[in-house]
């Protein structure tokens, strides 16, 4: 009963091993296929990448090609700007020194024909008192002649004027030319400064070119010394060679994977093996322990008959005494009645040895059941032996099918990743290419170079977004396997970084534009306040809130009075005077504030009245 027991275990776990060598074989049969999807998927990324890579590369050869073309037309237009410019900035100081004789010029005749009216007005002042005086028709005589010759003189004096007042309208023209001319040369100076960051950068680039070079030239050195050394050249870029010594790493990696892995398992089967051989020892001393049992019961059922048959002998012969004795008695006393007696004797004797017989015969039949029973539990037992070997054998050939399929797989895993590493390059050269493409071209809205851009950032984000995908895959793994432990991808990093980098650089290169153009702005600024003293006669200071504070050249004030000004607000639509209504200033202004603001509404007229009362005032005080 116990073998047959041990016997069911053995089938039940023959069965189980059988059923879980099955589900490994599925299991491996399904990683190898999708293994070999997956290889087939990075192999096409990786063909698609590279012919992006190539496409990229050529775009950045015809970008470098139209850099130096434009480079070159720009030199040539800078060049020819540059010689106009020195023709105009010489014609324009001619201008300019022409444009000076005509205003000194026009002051002194300014200055004459002021002086020439003041006579006159001293002159009629001086008729009129001699026609008080006197009614001499020869002196009235004089006096008309040289009150006619004196306006005479007059209005030819203003044709002048008016002469040099075109003159001075086309030397203004001439002059807002030449500042147009400036603003192309400053246009152009940053142009040029454009162009020598261009140059300079253009410069690091070859620098960087050279440096890439040398070391390429290294890396060849090297390789054909190792070819020489080798009798082959196994390698024949740098990249080549970090690839193989990238998949010897993972190669490495996954062996001592491997190794721990077939360590663990010799482990198991030792001890298998170690409780096979104690249940071994056991069922052989089990079958010890019956063969014994049965040895011990056939040598005591045969002591048994051996005793019950000497017993029978025994007895038998004890009857025979007896009869003898009984015959020889019946014989001696009982002669007539010996035949009877004795035959019924014998018969009751023949009867008991019949019943000793059968019993031997029982006895004789339940021995020998018992030694077929034992011997087929021998056979039984010994027929087990093929069919574990059976199993073992079956059992050793699905583990040689799944170390051979764990070896495929750790070569597909390999090979994955030796794909990744190198999709991973790719995206770095593709990032290094995007972000070295920062150059702005003036181009047509539909352009193959449009085009061409267009499908590179389509491409891009497609990549993006695979990046995406596989970060999520990261991130859903990295959670399965530890949930506490954050896990960042180091070329996401890496781009967050050179993203952080760019912005510095935006921001810095912002906040120098403001300031340059704050400079700009400020020297404008005193230009404009310059070229409105000079030609108009106030002082112009720009407050907040829309204000402006004008200043006469003429008449500005002392230290003692205060500042003579006057502040216009064109939000509310007032004019205030420096130091109230009531002050010194305020008072002399006061008619021409009534007469040209509060009655007529033109302030330019007003300003204007006022530059030639102080002009006058100014000129009388000098002459005084």
């Amino acid at each position: 009963m116990l073998v047959w027991i041990i016997l069911k275990a053995a089938e039940s776990a023959s069965r189980a091993a059988a059923a879980k060598a099955e589900a490994l074989q599925r299991e491996l049969n399904e990683a190898q296929s999708r293994g070999t999807n997956e290889k087939v998927d990075l192999e096409r990324k990786v063909r698609t990448l590279q012919e992006r890579n190539t496409s990229l590369q050529e775009d950045a050869d015809e970008a470098r090609n139209e850099l130096a073309s434009l480079e070159r037309q720009s030199q040539h237009r800078y060049n020819e700007l540059e010689t106009r410019y020195n023709t105009l900035q010489q014609s324009f100081e001619e201008l300019r020194v022409e444009l000076d004789t005509q205003v000194n010029a026009l002051q002194q005749a300014q200055q004459r024909l002021t002086k020439r009216e003041a006579e006159v007005g001293e002159m009629e002042s001086e008729i009129i008192r001699l026609k008080a005086q006197s009614g001499d028709q020869d002196t009235l005589a004089v006096i008309k002649r040289e009150l006619s010759e004196q306006v005479t003189h007059i209005r030819k004096l203003e044709g002048i004027n008016r002469e040099q007042a075109a003159e001075l309208k086309h030397f203004r023209k001439v002059q807002k030319s030449v500042e147009i001319v400036e603003e192309e040369k400053r246009a152009l100076e940053n142009k040029l400064r454009i162009m020598e960051d261009l140059r300079r950068e253009l410069s690091e680039q070859q620098l960087k070119r050279q440096i890439l070079e040398d070391e390429k030239k290294a890396w060849t050195s090297y390789l054909e010394g190792q070819a020489m050394a080798e009798g082959e050249l196994q390698f024949e870029t740098p990249e080549d060679l970090a690839k193989e010594f990238i998949k010897e790493r993972l190669e490495n990696a996954s062996m001592v994977d491997r190794v721990g892995a077939i360590q663990a398992e010799l482990t198991g089967r030792d001890e298998t093996i170690k409780s096979l051989e104690d249940e071994k020892a056991k069922v052989r001393e089990e079958l010890e322990k019956l063969k014994s049992a049965g040895s011990a019961s056939d040598s005591k059922s045969r002591l048994r008959l051996e005793r019950q048959r000497t017993l029978a002998v025994k007895e038998v012969e004890y009857l025979r005494a007896q009869l003898k004795a009984f015959d020889a008695e019946e014989n001696e006393f009982h002669a007539e009645t010996f035949d009877a007696q004795k035959s019924q004797r014998v018969q009751e004797l023949e009867e008991m040895v019949d019943n000793y017989r059968n019993e031997i015969q029982s006895l004789h039949t339940e021995l020998s059941a018992l030694e077929e029973a034992n011997t087929k539990q021998i056979t039984i037992v010994g027929n087990k032996r093929p069919r574990d070997a059976e199993d073992d054998e079956r059992m050793g050939e699905l583990r040689r099918k799944n170390r051979q399929l764990q070896d495929e797989i750790s070569k597909l895993q390999t090979e994955k990743k030796v794909l990744e590493s190198e999709r991973r390059a790719q995206d770095k050269q593709l990032r290094s290419l995007k972000d070295s493409s920062r150059i702005r071209v003036l181009e047509l809205r539909s352009n193959p170079t449009a085009d061409a851009e267009a499908l590179k950032l389509s491409t891009v984000r497609t990549l993006r977004e695979e990046n995406k995908a596989l970060l999520e895959q990261l991130e859903v793994k990295s959670s399965s396997l530890s949930s506490s432990t954050a896990v960042v991808p180091r070329a996401s990093l890496e781009a967050a970084r050179a993203e952080i980098d760019e912005l510095h650089r935006a921001v810095a290169d912002k906040e120098k534009k403001t300031m340059r153009l704050k400079q700009l702005w400020s020297a404008k600024a005193l230009e404009f306040r310059e070229a409105v003293a000079s030609l108009l006669g106030w002082k112009l200071d720009i407050m907040p809130n829309g204000r402006v504070k004008v200043t006469s050249l003429f008449y500005p004030g002392n230290e003692e009075d205060g500042e003579n000004s006057i502040v216009f607000d064109g939000e509310r639509g007032t004019m205030k005077v420096s130091g109230g209504e009531k002050s010194v200033f305020a008072s002399e202004i006061k008619g021409q504030i009534e007469f040209w603001v509060e009655q007529r509404k033109e302030i330019p007229c007003f300003l204007a009245q006022l530059t030639l009362d102080f002009w006058e005032s100014t000129t009388r005080a000098v002459g005084a």
